[in-house]
């Protein structure tokens, strides 16, 4: 028997795990060149066909809930409908036969996405009179009275949570026979799951940022088609709200001229000093950062330094700050700061790489180029007047209230 995985967490401690990443399930993105800049893999490459949903998923047992015994037609307190009919340990063979998913992980931790299953089958008086038959009778009996004395009716729950917040719940009834194995069983349920899993894209960013109240980046983000000659390739959401999504611009003529806009949530307390409304004029940019808001952009350009660092280390590069972390101003729109790079070998051209950060509304903006501060500075100007971001979230509302 698998742990018993219980539906009766505290909301608190759920938010609380979402800030917390798992190792599985995020969909790391493939790192190209120097600065380490955020790519999803899709930007450049098309998906693997197989397996279909490329997300790690853990699988537990539940406990039925008081749908899946309606459903079951257990409204008072009997015992018509028996739990677990259909094991656990068939639920999972089956599924790990089926190579839906990237990696099957029985009571996992340390997986995002989860999936809860109870099942139960009604006793009901077929029932009892096909285990009550001899057996000399059922030979007497013609196959199809015998296959439908076998019958079983069965009613799972398939529960999916992420970092342990529920996200879709579906309760599906199947008709097995009885002499069918376990696994067999387990079949019926899991296809029409999949078939609901597939169809409504439950393992995508844009349902899992719906499902979770987090923002709406498909609408309510805007940035500009082009930057001076760079133009956009696409815009992406990560498969984890609290990065955010990504727009990437190639340059015509230039490939390893890339510029990449992250917008991404501030995962901390607002500066209750900044203008809840924060219209982008030149009187709120004044006030737009204070300390604590410009330590909080320095912790996101020294973690890009430390992860530069890793990578010219390991590819046998001198890294160096072309320029000191510094302020950066857009006149009339915000404030924020400049970290520029510059990696060296004794045999190769030296690498650049300048990173922008800057506050707007909840959201940090961050602007990754793959050159130096003289070519970069214009399309950051351009960038930051030119952006919209998301409101706050519900999701982020949630989170900021349990920070101290």
């Amino acid at each position: 028997m698998f742990p018993i995985f219980s539906r009766s967490g505290w909301l608190l401690l759920a938010l609380a795990s979402l800030c917390a990443p798992a190792v599985y399930g995020q969909q790391q993105a493939v790192l190209s060149e120097l600065p380490v800049l955020p790519e999803p893999s899709s930007l450049s490459a098309p998906a693997p066909e197989v397996p279909a949903i490329a997300v790690s998923l853990a699988v537990f047992s539940t406990y039925p809930s008081e749908t899946l015994l309606d459903a079951c037609g257990d409204t008072e307190t009997t015992q018509d409908c028996i739990e677990d009919t259909i094991t656990p340990e068939a639920f999972i063979s089956a599924l790990i036969a089926k190579s839906w998913f990237t990696e099957i992980k029985p009571f996992g931790n340390d997986s995002d996405y989860e999936l809860l299953i109870a099942n139960v089958a009604k006793q009901d008086e077929t029932s009892t009179m096909s285990r009550a038959l001899s057996e000399a009778l059922r030979e007497e009996l013609d196959e199809e009275l015998d296959e439908e004395l076998n019958e079983e009716k069965h009613f799972t729950e398939l529960t999916l949570q992420w970092r342990g917040i529920e996200i879709d719940s579906l309760v599906i009834s199947s008709q097995v026979n009885s002499n069918e194995t376990a696994t067999k069983k387990a079949i019926e349920p899991l296809l029409s799951w999949y078939k609901h899993a597939t169809e409504n894209g439950l393992f995508t960013p844009e349902f899992l940022y719906h499902a979770l109240n987090a923002s709406d980046y498909g609408n309510h983000l805007s940035v500009p088609e082009s930057l001076g000659d760079f133009t956009r390739l696409d815009t992406q959401l990560y498969p984890d709200p609290f990065k955010g999504s990504i727009t990437r611009y190639t340059h015509p003529f230039f490939e390893d001229a890339l510029v990449d806009v992250t917008v991404y949530p501030i995962l901390a307390k607002l500066d209750t000093n900044t203008p809840s409304n924060q219209r982008e004029t030149a009187s709120t940019a004044n006030t737009e950062n204070s300390a604590r808001t410009d330590a909080f952009l320095h912790q996101q350009l020294d973690e890009d330094w430390n992860k530069a660092d890793h990578v010219a280390h390991a590819r046998n590069l001198t890294l160096s700050q072309a320029q000191p972390i510094s302020p950066f101003n857009v006149v009339g729109f915000a404030n924020g700061w400049r970290l520029a790079l510059k990696a060296e070998s004794a045999v190769d051209d030296p690498i650049f790489a300048t990173t922008y950060v800057f506050t707007r509304k909840d959201k940090i903006v961050k602007v990754a180029t793959t050159f130096p501060s003289d070519f970069s500075d214009n399309l950051a100007h351009e960038l930051i007047a030119h952006i919209t971001v998301p409101e706050e979230s519900m999701l982020m509302q949630q989170v900021r209230a349990m920070l101290k």
